[in-house]
């Protein structure tokens, strides 16, 4: 399974966006008043977003900040998730500041955070017959950070860049990633986080170093629940996965007995529903607590996989259960 760094890093920024900041771009941090929150605008940037190179995953992030002094800032946030450096990257940021310049007049600055190992510099420059623009912006280098600074630091995205680096380093090899997140997890042990940080850091520890290893799974499963049953908590994100296949598997068996072509496609997508019904579930349980009959009894009229799919993907972005209704 291919790795989906773009929905990854978009979760997590979106979700601990405060740490971000603090650990890309700690000039920023000193002098924002997050008290008076930020905002993520979607809106603005899909109005000029450029289209990317077929295949490519972007992942862009548009934030508003409030600073200290009484002004705004807009952070324009890219993640270069590609394998190594493409020549228009650098004309792509220059690109996306001037459009956002051009059409809302606002300071903006930019960060690039790049996944790959690179020595180069990287800014825009354009001249013609003594013309000329030079274009600066701000970079992170995953790959550059070191690793025993990253496995000691508070912050939680030195744990997402451990991640990528340690997925970067061993993409074929199950073993060494299985016991590279076991020991991510007794590292999470040590820190002060949240809840929801917690929760949060291991769905992206479990995505970043996916494995297939059935067994692998259910032990790293199981190492995860336990720290989080320290705090009285649970965790659902490998579960989650791992439901929907196993009801996949449930679906086929169904349409085996039945003895029909139709009972097997039929059967796999009614055992897909039911994992993600309950996978779904599980992350109601975990964020808000018990799951109101109401909204259970609104979940199981639904019968398409897509809706489920946008109900899941809603259900991430939810703060309480009167949200949740509302994407029901």
């Amino acid at each position: 399974m291919a790795v989906h760094y773009d929905e990854l890093w978009k979760n997590i920024i979106e979700k601990l966006f405060p740490h971000f900041l603090a650990y890309f771009m700690p000039a920023l941090y000193a002098d924002a008043d997050l008290a008076r929150g930020y905002e993520f605008l979607d809106k603005e940037l899909q109005k000029i977003k450029l289209k990317g190179k077929r295949g490519k995953k972007l992942t862009d992030k548009l934030v508003k900040v409030h600073l200290k002094d009484g002004t705004e800032e807009w952070l324009l946030i890219h993640v270069e998730i590609q394998g190594s450096h493409e020549d228009d990257f650098d004309r792509r940021m220059f690109r996306y500041f001037y459009r956002l310049y051009d059409k809302y007049d606002v300071p903006i600055t930019a960060l690039a955070v790049l996944t790959y190992k690179t020595d180069r510099q990287y800014d825009f420059n354009y001249e013609v017959y003594g013309s000329k623009v030079t274009y600066s912006y701000n970079t992170a280098c995953i790959a550059k950070y070191p690793e025993k600074e990253l496995q000691h630091s508070e912050n939680p995205f030195a744990l997402i860049c451990l991640a990528v680096q340690y997925d970067n380093l061993y993409r074929d090899d199950e073993e060494q990633k299985f016991n590279l997140k076991r020991q991510m997890i007794r590292m999470l042990r040590e820190r002060s986080y949240t809840k929801e940080e917690i929760i949060e850091i291991l769905e992206f520890i479990d995505d970043a170093l996916y494995i297939t290893d059935t067994m692998k799974n259910q032990l790293f499963d199981e190492e995860a629940t336990g720290i989080l049953e320290e705090e009285k908590m649970a965790y659902v994100s490998g579960f989650r996965q791992r439901a929907i296949n196993q009801g996949r598997q449930e679906g086929l068996l169904e349409g085996l007995m039945e003895g029909k072509m139709e009972g097997l496609v039929e059967g796999e997508i009614r055992g897909e529903i039911r994992g993600l019904m309950e996978g779904i579930q599980g992350m109601l349980e975990i964020k808000f607590g018990d799951v109101p009959v109401e909204v259970k009894d609104k979940m199981q009229e639904i019968s398409d996989l897509a809706k489920l799919e946008l109900l899941k993907n809603g259900i991430k972005r939810a703060t309480n259960y009167e949200q949740v209704r509302q994407l029901l």
